[in-house]
């Protein structure tokens, strides 16, 4: 088998200081959830707030994603689509260019990657109006919430996402589908950093965040969301195919996504904001 990488008003709820729209779980994550797009990929991108160093007044906040959505770009920006809510109800798409590597001839990453694991931060300042929710950086589960909500094999999860680049609406909405947790055992998180999902991953699906369903999550005032884990890629079964004037590998489907732990999307947004620190010390 093989691997493969992919790449209205409300009121609000203040958690930590961060404002999210009192709204079910899904609603929530896919507010917080964006396209990416560059010369020659695609993938999906969520907004998280940490707990220091950006400035929320000014609408900056963290953009996760797979890193390999970064790293083979050709390009020194991407573009990131929101949404921009009319007076009739529907929205408006609005795409902006975000920079992800200094502009000088070293062309150094503006992003930080987690060390081992196919994981990216870079900071992003939102432009007014658009309808974008970033959540504090509390959703992403640790092991020991996953160990007192006893997240086990089969637990329902929801997947957020663009599918071969494909949006829910020409507003650039994502479209969210339905998986289960195929992989046992979940914690301690550190021994068991990629868990396996009943669901087919396509390219554009990478960087898409993995929610936990719990009973209250189609309540309107069901709290803060739980994201298990982001999509990093897809497992198929390659076979070899000899003929007598030509060798061909077919890739088989498995339907099944690979996703890293929501853990390590925390140790590297705590690896962004020390990259701050030492930063704004100099």
């Amino acid at each position: 088998m093989n691997r493969v990488v992919l790449a209205v008003s409300a009121w609000l709820l203040l958690v930590r200081g961060v404002a999210v729209r009192a709204e079910d779980h899904a609603t929530q994550i896919l507010l917080a959830t964006v396209k990416l797009q560059h010369s020659q990929s695609a993938g999906t991108g969520f907004l998280i707030v940490p707990r220091n160093g950006v400035d929320r007044e000014k609408g900056e906040c963290l953009l996760v994603t797979a890193a390999h959505v970064f790293e083979p770009c050709p390009d020194d920006a991407v573009t990131v689509a929101l949404r921009v809510p009319q007076p009739d109800g529907t929205y408006q798409r609005r795409e902006i260019s975000v920079p992800i590597r200094r502009d000088n001839r070293e062309r150094k990453p503006l992003w930080v990657r987690h060390p081992k694991l196919d994981v990216a931060v870079l900071r992003l300042t939102l432009p007014q109006g658009v309808e974008a929710t970033p959540l504090p950086v509390e959703v992403l589960a640790e092991g020991p919430e996953l160990k007192q909500r006893r997240v086990r094999i089969g637990a329902r999860l929801l997947v957020f996402g663009y599918p071969a680049r494909v949006e829910g609406n020409p507003a650039g909405f994502p479209l969210a589908r339905h998986a289960s947790l195929a992989t046992y055992p979940v914690v301690p998180p550190t021994a068991f950093p990629i868990l396996t999902l009943d669901m087919s991953a396509h390219g554009g699906d990478s960087g898409g965040p993995v929610m936990l369903e719990t009973v209250d999550s189609r309540n309107e005032d069901a709290g803060l969301p739980v994201i298990l884990a982001m999509v990093v890629g897809k497992i198929q079964q390659d076979e070899k195919v000899v003929g007598l004037y030509e060798e061909r590998i077919l890739h088989h489907p498995l339907d099944l996504s690979i996703a890293v732990q929501a853990q390590f999307i925390r140790e590297t947004v705590v690896l962004w904001e020390q990259a701050v620190t030492r930063t704004e010390a100099r």
